[in-house]
């Protein structure tokens, strides 16, 4: 195989200009991703501050000094170290530069601990807090003013709408289960010996009396199990599907052509509810087989 990759590559060498092979030559050379943060739900770091340049800042009132006294962020965040807050009118102050200022007390207090930057360092804190806080209850009267907007209008947080949301969700899944209940079955694959087998079999058989599910059990040691008397012999099946553990589960739906384990070792009654419900709803984007899964 190397030698045939080889003689392929000398032969497309004759036949490709020198131009054209090196553009070939760059699809064999590693590409560095591009940087790119995709935030806190990917439990990464946040992206480093960026030092907020003196020319992105807008001329305010509420600031004695002003953007164009500055050629670059350093010198502004070293004058900011040493600009009174009572100077400055922190509830008129634009976010840009509530920002700045903030980062520039935290640093000067850092730097020096005196009860004069740690007071500065407080009460911009405490403005940023307060406006942190009128931005929520802003936030909050306008999602409660536009219920389209609002996320607990479908996913209940009240103990009383949890119980309704609970209680709605149960009647649709066995709404589902008793619909599908003629359509599908349960293969179970064991051996008589195994532990794990012997009280997945007393679990299964609850769980297929109580919904009412078919399940066709296969023994594959010759023997049968006390809740399964009529189990059949494992004809070649299991390793046709692609059964390699014992005890394990699949769900069919002839009719569907559909065939797909929903797990193995020992399941509880309400392990198997839930994973067959899921798996039900979830079928159409699922892989639907008749062999190997």
């Amino acid at each position: 195989m190397t030698r045939r990759c080889g003689l392929f590559l000398w032969g497309l060498s004759l036949l490709l200009p020198s131009v054209a092979w090196a553009d070939f030559d760059r699809l064999f050379q590693p590409v560095e991703p591009a940087v790119q943060w995709k935030g806190y739900y990917y439990y990464q770091d946040p992206l480093p501050d960026v030092e907020i340049q003196p020319q992105h800042l807008p001329p305010t009132p509420a600031m004695p000094l002003q953007p164009e006294q500055f050629k670059d962020a350093v010198a502004l965040k070293e004058a900011l170290k040493h600009l009174p807050v009572e100077t400055i009118d922190l509830q008129a102050l634009p976010a840009a530069w509530l920002k700045a200022l903030l980062t520039a007390k935290r640093e000067a207090a850092l730097d020096q601990q005196t009860e004069t930057n740690l007071l500065a360092y407080l009460r911009v804190h405490k403005e940023t807090f307060n406006r942190s806080q009128r931005f929520t209850d802003m936030w909050q009267t306008v999602v409660w003013t536009h219920p389209e907007l609002d996320f607990t209008a479908g996913n209940p947080s009240s103990t009383v709408g949890h119980e309704i949301y609970a209680e709605q969700k149960k009647a649709e899944e066995e709404q589902l289960l008793a619909s599908m209940r003629d359509r599908m079955g349960l293969f179970f694959f064991y051996t008589s010996t195994c532990p794990f087998c012997q009280k997945q079999s007393q679990l299964l058989k609850v769980f297929a009396d109580t919904y009412g599910i078919s399940v066709k059990a296969v023994t594959r040691d010759g023997r049968s199990l006390v809740e399964w008397p009529n189990s059949e012999l494992d004809n070649g099946m299991g390793e046709q599907i692609g059964v390699n553990k014992v005890p394990v589960i699949y769900m069919a739906i002839p009719e569907e052509q559909f065939l797909v384990p929903i797990g193995a070792g020992v399941l509880t009654v309400q392990e198997l509810h839930d994973r067959m419900v899921m798996i039900l709803k979830q079928r159409y984007h699922l892989k639907k087989s008749s062999g190997k899964s």
